[in-house]
C-alpha cells in the first residue's frame, strides 16, 4: 500500500551513455528521500511541489573515487503536482550510476514505511495508455534515432510511420498524427520511454508538470 504525502522534488538532469537521465531530492514531513523512477524522466530539472505516493523506501547506495555514497531511495506511485519552478542549478554532487546501469530489480524487498501524520491513500488508477512493443533492432547501449533527434532541430513533418509506430504503437502514433495531447506510460521499458520524451521534444511537444502531458508548444501549433 502507498502512502500519501506532501513534499518538494528538486529534479536534476544527469548524463550517461544511454542518453539524460533524471534524479530527485524529495524532502517529505517523513524525511528526504532520492528519487530515480521512470515517473520523473518526463520533468524539466527544477523545483516542484505537490503529494506523493510513496509505493516504498530503501537505503541506496553507489561508489565513486573510491567513497561509497549511501542515501534513503523512494519509489514513488504517482506525482500530483500544484506548483512547479523550472531551471534548478546544477549541484556540485558526484555524477549518479545511471538506473538501466545499476540494474537492481524493482522487486527487492522494501523497508517498512514509517507511519505519516498525513492521512493514507491508494493512487488512483491513470488512464490506460496502449502497450509498446519494444524497439527490437537497437543494442541498448547505441543511440536510437528518437534519441538522436532530441539535439536536431524541431521538425514540422508529421511522424514516420515505420520508426514511429515501433516506438509508441498504434493509439499513441495515431494520437501524435492528429497533433493531440500525449500522455506517455513510464511502466514501459525505461529506454523506450526516454526515447519517447526524446522524440516528443523534436516532434515539437513540450511537457507540462501540472498535467503530466505533452502538447504542441504554441508556436508549433500557429504554424500548423
Amino acid at each position: 500500500m502507498s502512502i500519501r504525502v506532501r513534499g518538494t522534488i528538486v529534479i536534476e538532469r544527469k548524463h550517461s551513455r544511454r542518453g539524460d537521465f533524471n534524479v530527485g531530492d524529495l524532502s517529505t514531513e517523513i524525511g528526504v528521500f532520492e528519487v530515480k523512477d521512470s515517473i520523473i524522466e518526463e520533468f524539466e530539472p527544477g523545483k516542484y511541489s505537490g503529494e506523493f505516493l510513496v509505493r516504498w523506501i530503501e537505503p541506496d547506495s553507489f561508489s565513486w573515487r573510491g567513497r561509497v555514497f549511501v542515501k534513503n531511495r523512494a519509489q514513488l506511485d504517482e506525482i500530483l503536482i500544484d506548483e512547479a519552478q523550472e531551471g534548478a542549478e546544477a549541484s556540485a554532487l558526484p555524477p549518479e550510476p545511471d538506473p538501466i546501469d545499476a540494474g537492481r530489480p524493482e522487486a527487492t524487498a522494501p523497508l517498512a514505511l514509517p507511519t505519516p501524520t498525513a492521512s493514507t491513500a491508494m493512487p488512483d488508477p491513470s488512464s490506460p495508455v496502449a502497450a509498446v512493443p519494444t524497439p527490437s533492432s537497437e543494442s541498448p547501449a547505441s543511440p536510437t534515432p528518437a534519441s538522436t533527434a532530441a539535439g536536431q532541430a524541431l521538425t514540422h513533418e508529421p511522424p514516420d510511420e515505420e520508426p514511429d509506430l515501433t516506438l509508441f504503437g498504434r493509439d499513441l502514433f495515431d494520437a501524435l498524427n492528429e497533433r493531440e495531447t500525449i500522455r506517455l506510460d513510464p511502466t514501459v521499458d525505461r529506454q523506450q520511454f526516454r526515447a519517447q520524451r526524446d522524440r516528443l521534444k523534436a516532434l515539437g511537444y513540450g511537457f507540462d508538470a501540472m498535467s503530466q502531458a505533452w502538447s504542441l508548444r504554441e508556436e508549433e501549433t500557429a504554424e500548423a
